[in-house]
């Protein structure tokens, strides 16, 4: 929504996370803020997650690998591990570590905008108070401007192209 508006803004350029730094993209915008807008910007980044697998599977490094599957397939069933009890018993315990007692807020670039994380830590493997502030709900607060004197039917094109899950919004 924003880089169809004339902002270029993306959160791998901003916020430097992962390896993104290390690969050659760019952020594609568009000026007009309309539905065409954001549909040529979704067609662009398309694009550009193309260049960036391939660089991404260029750098992985060579060497031996091991096919799980085909080692999974030819050891021989033990009737107990099949058991219906032993499926739904955990194997591997699940690390656990200490939130600190502080507020945390963590963002990420998701495919419709910023998803971002709040944690309130009380010194516990628990978090205190958690929220999850999905991108669908802060493109919905836009929808009553974008649809102000448009034809009903340019509605349908509207909604499309902000592309909201209504999952995400009954926060």
């Amino acid at each position: 929504m924003l880089r169809a508006s004339g902002i270029q803004w993306d959160l791998r350029k901003v916020d430097h996370y992962e390896c993104y730094d290390e690969l050659d993209w760019e952020i594609h915008w568009q000026k007009e803020g309309d539905s065409l807008a954001r549909y040529l910007v979704r067609i662009g980044e398309m694009r550009e997650s193309i260049k960036i697998i391939q660089q991404a599977l260029e750098g992985i490094p060579g060497g031996p690998y091991e096919n799980l599957e085909t080692r999974c397939f030819a050891r021989e069933r033990d009737p107990e591990w099949n058991d219906f009890e032993y499926r739904f018993i955990s194997k591997k315990p699940s690390p656990t570590f200490e939130l600190p007692k502080q507020e945390l807020y963590v963002r990420v670039e998701a495919p419709k905008g910023e998803l971002g994380i709040f944690l309130i830590g009380d010194q516990s493997g628990f978090p205190w108070r958690w929220k999850i502030r999905p991108p669908g709900f802060i493109n919905l607060q836009i929808l009553p401007q974008l649809v102000k004197r448009m034809k009903l039917a340019d509605i349908m094109t509207i909604l499309g192209s902000v592309d909201i899950i209504m999952g995400e919004v009954d926060r």
